[in-house]
This record gives C-alpha cells, sequence and structure tokens, in this order.
C-alpha cells in the first residue's frame, strides 16, 4: 500500500508515540520509587556520572551556588544515596560520592537504555541499518537546526 508523504510523517509519529509509552509503562516502577526532588536526580546523576566530587564542582555542574550544592548533597546524605568524606590527597577538602544504595538507584533509572539496547540487539540486520540510517538523519536534521539557531542568534546580538 502506498503512503504519501504526510501519511508517512504521522505514522511515523504514531510509532514513536507507542514506543515512548511501552518504555514508559516498563521503567515507570523505578521512577515512581525515588522521592527526590529534579534537584537532587540532576546531583545524583552527576555524582554517578562525574564523582566523587568536591562541593564546588557539583555546584558549579549543576549552576548554582555553593550552599545550594551543598544542600542538594546533604539531602542525598540524608536519603542515603550519598556520602561525604574526606580528600586524601587534602584532608580540607571534603568529597561527596554515591553510596551502594546510590549506585544501584541509578543503575535502575538507566535501566531503559540497557533495555533498549537488548531489543536493538533483536533486530535482523536489515531493521537495523533502516534504524541506523534513519537516526542518523533525524541527528543531522537536529544538528543543522541547532547550527542555524545558535548563527542566527549570533546575529542577533
Amino acid at each position: 500500500m502506498f503512503q504519501t508523504r504526510e501519511e508517512q510523517e504521522q505514522e511515523v509519529l504514531a510509532q514513536y508515540r507507542a514506543m515512548m509509552h511501552r518504555f514508559k509503562a516498563s521503567s515507570a516502577g523505578a521512577w515512581m520509587e525515588i522521592d527526590i526532588t529534579l534537584p537532587q536526580l540532576r546531583t545524583l546523576l552527576i555524582l554517578a556520572e562525574e564523582g566523587p566530587l568536591v562541593i564546588g564542582q557539583i555546584a558549579q555542574r549543576l549552576g548554582v551556588g555553593l550552599s545550594t550544592g551543598g544542600h542538594l548533597v546533604d539531602r542525598l546524605v540524608q536519603a542515603g544515596l550519598a556520602e561525604r568524606t574526606e580528600d586524601s590527597e587534602d584532608r580540607r577538602r571534603t568529597l561527596a560520592r554515591l553510596t551502594p544504595q546510590g549506585e544501584e538507584l541509578h543503575a535502575r533509572l538507566l535501566n531503559r537504555v540497557q533495555h533498549i539496547q537488548t531489543l536493538i540487539q533483536k533486530l535482523d540486520e536489515d531493521d537495523l541499518a533502516a534504524l541506523l540510517q534513519g537516526l542518523r538523519a533525524l541527528n543531522q536534521v537536529v544538528d543543522e537546526e541547532s547550527r542555524a539557531g545558535s548563527t542566527s542568534e549570533r546575529k542577533t546580538c
């Protein structure tokens, strides 16, 4: 059956929405279990990816003041997700790092990526090549729009 471009675009959007709905349903449990604020979650993610870090480094990555960064770490410490430790190289500095409980939460929240990897491995070669081609094309359009946007911002300044 032949589809017009508009019909194809509508089907792509419908398939994307359906896929995201399925992913959301499969990972909702882990997200519903957490009882931390979005800034605390961002702090947890920074510590998971870059930690251990000095509080000032965390505040800088978050774009907040030192006091706010310290409070965010304190909340994670109170929740048992992070701990403060003395820097072995400079005892005046305090480092923050995730606890095993914090690392486990991070792993559960990222389970979606691992799940997608498992699904991708199940694709046959033709479907994998088609998916790759489509994602490359979509990323190229996003990059082009991003470059065009940053060029027009510079012109208006």
